[in-house]
């Protein structure tokens, strides 16, 4: 995991496995298509991006996580840009893929290892959400699943990430 780069972000809070963080500004190029609810085709779409299928032709490093979003309605899927690509970040070929901005802000996380399966980022989220209600934010986006390894990566050394946006109550009232 250490290999690939990750968005920065501050520590604030930690209580194992929960973490309150001050993420800065990334950049992502998002998975988004209508007719594909569960994003079976989002991680090749992806893949095949950084793989040279961009504007540019184009090869672009691999970073991590690969983030999800969780909801009822549509689940989008995200790929974060390299530093590096910040500058000229090449536009896909792909009309399923968007470059969007990922803004800085305070994100609620728990972390989890193993495989995930619907069954655990459930449970993982609703303990997420109770510390967040303990804690006195309020979720300010849906939630995400962040995933860090390949799938041959073996059970012991996986890490996942159910996160979410959040405010406080102070900034919830302005």
């Amino acid at each position: 995991m250490a290999k690939y780069e990750r968005p920065e972000y501050t520590v604030l809070l930690s209580e194992e496995p929960f973490e309150l963080r001050e993420y800065r500004d990334f950049y992502i190029v998002e998975y988004e298509n209508a007719n594909d609810p569960d994003v079976d085709s989002g991680f090749g779409t992806l893949f095949r991006y950084i793989s040279k299928d961009n504007q540019a032709n184009r090869k672009i490093s691999m970073t991590v996580p690969v983030i999800q979003e969780m909801s009822e309605e549509r689940t989008k899927m995200a790929f974060v840009v390299p530093k590096a690509e910040w500058e000229d970040i090449p536009q896909p070929n792909s009309p399923a893929l968007t470059v969007k901005k990922f803004a800085n802000g305070l994100f609620a996380v728990i972390q989890y290892g193993g495989y995930s399966n619907d069954r655990k980022e459930r449970d993982m989220l609703e303990k997420l959400a109770q510390w967040v209600q303990e804690k006195k934010y309020q979720p300010a986006s849906n939630y995400m699943l962040a995933s860090f390894n390949a799938p041959f990566v073996p059970p012991m050394f996986r890490h996942n990430e159910i996160m979410v946006r959040v405010a406080t109550d102070q900034e919830s009232t302005k």
